[in-house]
């Protein structure tokens, strides 16, 4: 059983229905009156959202119900702000990284907000998230266009980056979409980390041309490259990954490309292997497939049988019945193994609760969640009150959560970490084990007196 949460603060809704504030201490720690002025037993995470329409202001009344929910500067703080606040995004963090004290900040703009167990896809929306307590580090970190693109860094210059004094619990990355070489990007960085090291994040969404997005990462202000995070130290972080696409016909193989169109596929035109396909299935997934168009890249072609999650999922933007191709953005590497993907609710539903019932089989209190949802989800797909963030809070038992809705999220498939497509990845944060569970408070007295 999940052990049972201890509310701090509980802020719900107000009169005016724009803000709202929630933090978790572990059971066994509650606040005590001179918190403010000593190391807490335990780490403590907050979530704070407020959805006024000024920047200025919706940053003040974030930042004071953050800082009074930690009870102490955090650690690393993630804010997500809707396209609404890109102007005045640098200002807002600077106002809440001075508020709340915390050691490293994070702003990235994005078309949806999660925060708790909500989903804000439009309207002015900013919400935070900070981590603190004795143990947790964290360093936040910037890659411009000076850097070249991803996949031309070294792992030298990622690891002078990163900046880690020791193996990393978890390493976030927001880049912008419109930067070259954005999709080797996790690729680039889990080349630098010890192997199993989680990532999260993902390409953000705040802005539809190029120049129009906003990342921040301490006192560095991009609308291109990437900025991120690593956690070190006294927490350990759980991947969820949820995915919406299910395969459907047989594997093929791509056998003729041109120009970045499969032209064949295990040599028959593509467009018609489509059709073949379509004329095969029940008359509602025909209708799914045929009004979007899916095919999924196995990542690792070797393995048997290939599931759901073995494949990245990318759209089929033009089907070219005249020369029989199917245009794939960002191509596809002929000889690759390939299956059309039927995407709808109830196959996403049963992948998280899935996700959800693996994060559970450890007993320990999740701090807070972090969470990617593609843009190709949310209510449209899932229904209104069966959404990512209704589902991740509710079946989490309300820890505080902050997310973002991406143009492609980072989440692990094939073994490796890739940018996906119409996925959810997500990570809990945990007290590492040795800081929970019998003799932590000895060890937190050893801490304190150091």
């Amino acid at each position: 059983m999940q052990p049972p949460y201890r509310p701090v603060r509980d802020i719900p809704w107000t009169a005016s229905k724009n803000r709202a504030s929630f933090a978790f201490r572990p059971p066994g720690h509650p606040p005590s009156i001179g918190a403010m002025a000593s190391p807490l037993a335990q780490p403590v995470a907050a979530a704070a959202a407020d959805r006024h329409a000024d920047t200025r202001t919706a940053a003040w009344g974030l930042a004071e119900r953050l800082a009074a929910d930690l009870c102490q500067p955090p650690a690393v703080t993630v804010v997500v702000a809707s396209f609404h606040h890109a102007a005045a995004l640098p200002e807002a963090i600077r106002i809440i990284r001075e508020t709340t004290g915390s050691g490293s900040i994070l702003g990235i703009t994005a078309c949806g907000v999660l925060s708790d167990r909500s989903e804000h896809h439009s309207g002015p929306t900013i919400a935070a998230f900070g981590l603190g307590g004795p143990g947790i580090r964290a360093n936040a970190f910037a890659f411009d266009h000076l850097d070249g693109p991803p996949d031309v860094w070294s792992r030298q210059l990622v690891r002078s980056r990163l900046r880690l004094a020791s193996p990393p619990r978890l390493v976030g990355l927001f880049g912008d979409p419109f930067s070259p070489g954005s999709a080797s990007l996790p690729r680039a960085v889990e080349a630098a980390v010890p192997t199993g090291t989680p990532l999260t994040g993902g390409l953000v969404s705040g802005g539809s041309q190029p120049g129009t997005n906003v990342l921040v990462a301490d006192d560095r202000v991009l609308t291109g490259g990437t900025v991120g995070f690593t956690l070190e130290g006294w927490v350990v972080a759980t991947p969820i990954v949820a995915h919406a696409g299910r395969g459907v016909g047989p594997l093929l193989i791509v056998t003729a490309t041109s120009n970045g169109t499969v032209m064949e596929l295990s040599g028959q035109p593509a467009a018609e292997v489509l059709e073949e396909v379509l004329s095969s299935l029940p008359t509602s997934d025909r209708n799914r497939l045929r009004g979007r168009p899916m095919i999924g890249i196995a990542a690792d072609a070797g393995k048997s049988p290939l599931g759901r999650g073995d494949y990245l999922i990318r759209p089929i933007a033009t089907i070219d019945p005249i020369r029989g191709g199917l245009l794939v953005p960002g191509g596809i590497a002929r000889g690759s193994s390939v299956r059309f993907q039927v995407v709808d609710g109830d196959t996403e539903r049963q992948d998280l609760a899935m996700a959800l019932d693996l994060a559970l089989l450890d007993e320990r209190p999740i701090l807070g969640v972090l969470a990617a949802s593609s843009a190709g989800r949310g209510p449209g797909l899932l229904g209104a009150d069966t959404h990512d963030a209704a589902r991740l809070h509710g079946r989490l038992g309300g820890p505080p959560l902050v997310g973002l809705v991406t143009a492609a999220e980072v989440a692990p498939i094939g073994g490796r970490h890739r940018l996906a497509g119409l996925g959810l990845s997500a990570v809990a944060l945990r007290p590492a084990p040795d800081r929970w569970g019998p003799g932590s408070e000895r060890r937190d007295a050893a801490d304190a007196g150091d």
